[in-house]
């Protein structure tokens, strides 16, 4: 991408859990980075998903983006996990990342699979924790699109 002629938009779309040498691939070819940020501690990114380091990587990943363009962070919800997880995320973001980044805030997520086996997944995310999620980032002063 950084060798065409023609200049051509392009949003990157990730998880964001790479190393830093992809990052480093990516500066000054992005415009928009859309990025995904699920858990606000490594102990629920290891049970639920089995990821090590999880936090550290992403934190990474998200003050590199933004240092190097756009940047728009979806949330997704995940029910029983405010406190651990969407709080520290949005407070996260607001501290190293600042306002004029875009948080997508989002409640649709859904127990599938062998989620249902689990304690906290094992139901959707009732209006009560989307609404403290979406208040929460408010409060931080946070760009909000929910």
């Amino acid at each position: 991408l950084k060798h065409l002629k023609t200049d051509i938009p392009v949003v990157w779309n990730s998880n964001f859990y790479m190393s830093e040498e992809s990052m480093k691939l990516l500066g000054d070819v992005v415009d928009v980075y859309l990025s995904d940020f699920k858990y606000g501690n490594d102990g629920c990114a290891q049970e639920l998903s089995r990821v090590e380091n999880y936090t550290s990587v992403v934190k990474r990943n998200h003050i590199l983006a933004h240092m190097d363009s756009d940047l728009v962070i979806r949330h997704l919800v995940l029910p029983g996990h405010i406190e651990c997880c969407s709080k520290p995320i949005l407070e996260f973001i607001s501290q190293k990342l600042g306002k004029d980044v875009i948080v997508n805030i989002m409640p649709q997520y859904r127990p599938e699979y062998l989620a249902r086996k689990h304690k906290t997944l094992n139901r959707r995310v009732i209006e009560k924790e989307f609404s403290e999620v979406v208040g929460y980032a408010s409060s931080l002063g946070l760009s909000i699109l929910s």
